[in-house]
């Protein structure tokens, strides 16, 4: 597979603390990455080396062979798109000029009637077109969100006319949505993989983790310990050991998927009758 990005032996330190220590991760086309990890573990920290919004002290991050910091910011715009854990605007933006706003720069190019389809395509996706005339400050934390994963689905599109290999960074998108935009998040970005693009999932949900992506990387401590399938990573002496809870993992049927359950009680207590 055709690699996207690629970090070897990436390290970030500030104030005498480090955060991110010797990491090293690939992105492949088509490929869904989830990194998981414990509070404070660098994972936030880490994507934001790899969008290039933080510059590492030690290490180096390339897309398609191509140093990032060589990368002008137009041309980076147009190679990834990234979705925070939370996005605020201080401007009374409707929830169609918010995804709008992912057209800026390159996007003008294309005729206005385009953008106007690639940005309520978007919002079909993200499931807001019904809120498309609403001000995004009147909004849910969710909906908010939602809003934001369709303005990036735009920075992607308009991107697309400039560079066909592109990554989409996702930091904790689901942790404000409910079960079922968490699961319309997810397949739409397996979407994104089926179409050659490359993903990168912060996530908290291990079970979710496990059900959509193609690779888990385990983050503890600033250092990625483990990388691989979800079947292959996650056993119960790594969920122990990393997140130090004392979670079973099972598999279900065929494709394998593994899945946790959390166990009542510390030594098997019955729950009371």
């Amino acid at each position: 597979m055709t690699r996207l990005l690629e970090a070897r032996d990436l390290g970030f330190a500030i104030s005498g603390r480090t955060l991110v220590a010797e990491a090293r991760l690939t992105i492949a086309a088509g490929e869904l990455v989830v990194v998981i990890g414990p509070n404070g573990a660098g994972k936030s920290t880490l994507l934001r080396l790899l969008d290039g919004e933080l510059r590492p002290t030690t290490g180096s991050i390339t897309y398609g062979g191509t140093a990032i910091g060589t990368l002008p910011a137009w041309r980076l715009a147009c190679k990834r798109a990234v979705l925070p854990q939370a996005s605020r605007l201080s401007f009374p933006f409707t929830v169609f000029e918010v995804a709008r706003l992912g057209l800026d720069g390159i996007g003008r190019a294309l005729p206005g009637a385009r953008r106007d389809l690639i940005a309520w395509s978007a919002l079909e996706t993200a499931d807001v077109a019904h809120l498309a005339g609403r001000a995004y400050q009147t909004l849910s934390g969710g909906e908010q969100q939602r809003a934001q994963f369709a303005r990036v689905l735009c920075q992607l599109e308009a991107g697309r006319t400039v560079e066909a290999e592109q990554v989409l960074f996702l930091d904790e998108p689901t942790a404000s949505l409910d079960l079922k935009h968490q699961i319309g998040l997810l397949e739409a970005a397996r979407a994104l993989c089926d179409t050659g693009i490359g993903v990168l999932a912060i996530l908290h949900d291990l079970n979710i983790a496990a059900a959509y992506a193609h690779k888990l990387v385990v983050m503890r401590q600033g250092r990625v310990v483990a990388s691989g399938p979800p079947a292959a990573v996650l056993t119960d002496a790594l969920v122990r050991e990393v997140f130090e809870v004392p979670l079973s993992v099972g598999t279900l049927p065929p494709p394998e998927v593994p899945f946790l359950l959390p166990q009542a009680g510390r030594r098997g207590a019955q729950p009371a009758a």
